[in-house]
């Protein structure tokens, strides 16, 4: 994995994330388009009401391409128990020829939990639940018999079969300052994303608070060997010739001046050659060298892609 180290920045992963595709022959092309457009890892979301579910759709991905990784952006705690979770990963990573990457979220659209009939709780419940469905997985995917007695989990006497050959990469997704702390001393990646309000509604967030949410990052990991990667969520990708229509779009819908879009990382809008000068300023400022885009962005960003792919 990717880390800031002595050498300099580390270099660039470009990662699509999808909720999947209406048929198999959509799916099949459009992981052999992430593959061949130079994306490195192709993610998957995972909501109720979207087309696929995780695990199935990458296991087809894995058999569609040869080279492209596969994983989660990120998976919600409490629709799976921690050791079927784990099992699945390590099953992905198998049948992938340990191209598997985990991503991992405390929860937080209302409507998944709604529709499952699952509780919600409270935010700081959610957060004490993922603190032991973190530590559970880390130690199954780890390898040996695992017993585990929590508050939230329980779990009695397990080997995680099939074990991976290596390490499995993990990405934790938050935008609360303990999530943040907890990604950082346990994950290989951090992904700083806008908070969002229980109905799914956005919040923006600006380049002030990235520095915050970074610093708490890199403190949180000071003992570590080595930095996590830093993604920052992009939830809106326009790469045109362009951009001013785009650019007062988005000014009217987030309630904001023009010149303040560029100062909102969760948005991405420019010319190929403004979007990658962006791109580069935000890995000086914040180490950001993992980019994840929603898949609707998957032509459009190409040209960013191939020139800045693994710099």
């Amino acid at each position: 994995m990717p880390t800031r180290g002595e050498g300099g920045p580390a270099p660039f992963r470009f990662c699509v994330a999808t909720g999947g595709a209406r048929s198999v022959e959509q799916w099949r092309e459009l992981a052999r388009k992430v593959e061949g457009s130079g994306y490195d890892l192709l993610t998957m979301t995972d909501h109720i009401h979207q087309p696929m579910a995780p695990f199935t759709a990458l296991a087809m991905a894995a058999a569609a391409t040869t080279t492209l990784r596969l994983g989660t952006y990120v998976l919600c705690q409490d629709l799976r128990n921690p050791v079927i979770m784990a099992k699945e990963f390590a099953t992905l990573d198998l049948l992938s020829g340990g191209r598997a990457e985990i991503g991992l979220g405390a929860g937080w659209r209302q409507s998944d939990y709604t529709q499952t009939g699952i509780p919600f709780g409270t935010r700081p419940e959610r957060f004490e639940r993922f603190v032991e469905y973190v530590e559970v997985v880390c130690a199954l995917l780890a390898g040996g018999p695992v017993s585990y007695e929590g508050r939230h989990v329980s779990v009695a006497d397990v080997t995680n079969l099939p074990a991976p050959a290596k390490p499995i990469p993990l990405l934790i997704g938050g935008s609360r300052r303990r999530l943040i702390e907890l990604a950082a001393r346990r994950a290989d990646t951090v992904s700083i994303a806008p908070s969002r309000r229980p109905d799914g509604r956005r919040s923006t967030y600006w380049d002030t608070e990235i520095d915050d949410r970074v610093r708490w990052a890199r403190a949180a990991a000071a003992g570590r060997p080595a930095q996590p990667e830093i993604d920052l969520a992009i939830h809106e990708c326009r790469v045109v010739a362009d951009p001013a229509a785009t650019i007062a779009e988005f000014s009217a819908t987030f309630g904001v001046r023009e010149d303040q879009i560029a100062e909102i990382p969760s948005l991405l809008v420019g010319t190929p050659e403004q979007v990658t000068e962006a791109l580069l300023a935000r890995r000086e400022r914040w180490g950001a060298s993992r980019v994840t885009i929603p898949d609707t962005a998957i032509d459009a960003m190409a040209p960013v892609v191939a020139r800045l792919a693994g710099t």
